[in-house]
């Protein structure tokens, strides 16, 4: 009996050993949230927090800004701190947006494929979604989804909507508009207030030269950001935007006499401070990638679209995807599998740390294997 209980013990403790490399915890691969977390002067900020910042409103309204992070923000772009706005997330700035110039019965463009919460924050106001679609092709060889520019302008003129929303890059399908496609579509919607939003800034380009040019000729733009993404302070909710000089409404809508967050906005410029770290990690992120479009374009039936976020969309083969969506909840490795009229068979995966990405793409290539799919 004892050498019985002795190889049941050596047993058990090969398969804990074995079942060790998961996580004990879920790793929630599927909410686009940073694993990698923010740079380590965040976290030394955070240790000196003290009554000043807890405890009092900013004093910023006197020295006639809103705050010293928009006043940051406004001079390394070089605009007018007045154009530039704080929020409470970019999800606050959409929001802000559409209950600023949506009444009940006008319209608002929005991509088809794109996120879910486009196409509910318009009823909050009694507005109206028209959708325009984005076109499947290839980019560097890998899928990539596109917008399609010409039947865009073709709907926003049939529709004259009140609001237009352009995601760059766009969620979940990951893909950007390059500037000569911005272009038309800025010149097309100029007379309307046109919100672009790029929350995922920074993952697949740091680009900010036409910021500025942007806003100065089209004075009905807002462009979005946010340092949840590539900042990793989503727990902070902090956006920012730059608001064209017709948007006065939306200006005046947005600012708060008492002034924002204060710790938030401390943090903000710690990580402004701090681009080279996090240039780092997008760097690491990219590599991910391209090892997860090229391990994916090995498997039957599974196809990685090309991303500029930390997110990348695949199609998974519909025959497998409970089973896969299973094994992998089982192994605490979640993952997004999309269930909306635009993504039938698509998956989302969030980016985690390079660890994490490599136990996730081996797990998937191991069940394909276990199924025997070829």
């Amino acid at each position: 009996m004892g050498k019985l209980k002795k190889k049941a013990k050596v047993k058990t403790s090969k398969a804990k050993s074995k079942k060790s490399k998961f996580p004990k915890e879920p790793l929630f691969l599927d909410r686009n949230e940073s694993q990698t977390g923010p740079c380590p002067d965040v976290y030394k900020m955070l240790k000196k927090v003290d009554m000043h910042l807890l405890s009092w409103y900013s004093r910023d309204f006197m020295k006639g800004i809103k705050s010293g992070l928009s006043k940051r923000i406004a001079d390394d772009f070089g605009f007018d701190e007045k154009q530039v706005i704080l929020s409470y997330g970019s999800e606050d700035l959409l929001k802000q947006i559409i209950h600023c110039y949506v009444n009940p019965g006008d319209k608002i463009l929005i991509p088809r494929e794109a996120w879910w919460y486009y196409k509910k924050v318009a009823s909050e106001r009694g507005g109206e979604n028209v959708e325009y679609p984005m076109t499947k092709g290839t980019l560097d060889g890998i899928a990539y989804y596109y917008y399609d520019v010409d039947k865009m302008i073709e709907i926003y003129n049939a529709n004259k909507p009140k609001v237009v929303v352009i995601a760059s890059p766009n969620n979940p399908t990951g893909n950007r508009i390059d500037s000569k496609d911005m272009k038309r579509i800025l010149e097309a919607t100029k007379d309307t207030v046109t919100m672009i939003d790029e929350a995922y800034w920074g993952f697949g380009s740091t680009e900010n030269e036409y910021v500025k040019p942007y806003i100065d000729e089209y004075p009905n733009l807002v462009i979005c950001r946010t340092f949840s993404k590539f900042f990793a302070l989503a727990g902070f909710r902090i956006g920012f935007a730059f608001a064209g000089k017709n948007l006065q409404t939306l200006i005046g809508f947005t600012t708060r006499y008492l002034g924002y967050n204060r710790v938030s906005e401390k943090l903000g410029e710690i990580c402004l401070n701090s681009i080279n770290w996090y240039l780092k990690i997008g760097k690491q992120y990219e590599k991910d990638k391209e090892m997860m479009y090229r391990e994916f374009s090995k498997l039957r039936g599974f196809t990685p679209y090309k991303s500029f976020a930390n997110f990348i969309l695949v199609d998974f083969p519909a025959d497998i995807r409970k089973g896969m969506k299973e094994y992998l909840t089982e192994r605490n490795l979640l993952i997004k599998f999309l269930d909306e009229e635009a993504f039938r068979t698509e998956v989302r995966i969030s980016l985690g740390t390079h660890d994490e990405n490599k136990l996730l793409m081996d797990t998937i290539v191991k069940y394909c294997k276990e199924i025997n799919w070829k």
